[in-house]
This record gives C-alpha cells, structure tokens and sequence, in this order.
C-alpha cells in the first residue's frame, strides 16, 4: 500500500511541474552550427568500386583460411581473389587504403599505363615474382595483383572492374 500511495505522489508532483509555465531554454546547437550528422549527410558520396569482375572473365574465390582467421565473409570485403576463366590464373583485388594516391607525372612516357582513365603505376616484386598494378580514382587507391599475368595485361584486366 505504501509503495502505490508514494508512486501517486510521484505521478502527482511530475505532473504539477509540467503544469507550471516554464521557460523554454535556448537550443546549444542553433549556436554552434550544424550538427555532425547533417554535416556528414552534406558532404558528397564518393562512389567506390565493388572489387567485381564480370562472371564470364572470372570466378570469385571463396575466402579462405588466412592466419587462423575464417568465418563468413564480411561485409564490403577490401581485398578480393578470382581466378580466370579457361586458366589457373589467380588475380587479387584490392582497396589500397593507407597507399598513397598515384599522380601522373608531368611527363607520361609511351609505355605508361592507365585504368578508367586514371594513371597508373606497375611493377614487380622481384623475389615473388608478383605483378601490380596501382591507380586511384575518386579519392581511393586499388590495386591489381597476380603472379602470372604481365603489367599490361592487368591493367587491361583492370579495366573491367566495377
């Protein structure tokens, strides 16, 4: 009885406060601007790869076991791994985010290569005998890598990824 008689109490002084006129206080925000949630819906989307190669050049790899980590994909992977069609050839794809942006020189020799336009740069790992070839567009670094392909032939098949 006492636990209901001092909830009343409580409902009733709630409710006689609210009932006073009060002053609406001034809003904090109005003064400083802009909150970061419409600052971050006002800046543009800058439209981002999908790391997807068409089906009829490539199969994508399934994610592996790679150093004792595995388990369902996650979402929007940073690095991909098909293997092309009619060959044993295995490419990877990759997001290169802490790479820094490849700029054209100011002067672009004949055998420069480039992807959707892009510059971009190639060279092998020499011990590993690993192809790469590196771009950026739209603000983000990718990468195409392979073991048996050349320079030029994947940057040809970089052309392809969407």
């Amino acid at each position: 009885m006492l636990s209901a008689a001092s909830a009343s109490v409580a409902i009733a002084v709630l409710l006689g406060l609210n009932a006073l006129p009060h002053n609406q206080l001034a809003r904090f925000v109005a003064a400083t601007g802009p909150s970061v949630l419409e600052q971050a819906f006002a800046r543009p989307v800058v439209p981002r790869l999908t790391l997807d190669l068409p089906t009829d050049i490539a199969v994508p790899l399934p994610p592996g076991r790679i150093v004792g980590d595995y388990g369902p994909g996650r979402p929007g992977p940073t690095v991909r791994s098909f293997k092309l069609r009619g060959s044993s050839d295995i490419v990877v794809i990759a997001f290169a985010p802490d790479a820094p942006a490849v700029v054209a020189p100011p002067v672009i020799g004949s055998d420069a290569v480039a992807v959707h336009g892009h510059y971009a740069i190639g060279w092998t790992v020499e011990p590993t005998s690993l192809n790469v070839v590196r771009w950026t567009e739209n603000g983000m670094t990718y990468e195409v890598s392979s073991r048996s392909l050349g320079v030029h032939d994947l940057a040809r098949l970089a052309e392809q990824v969407r």
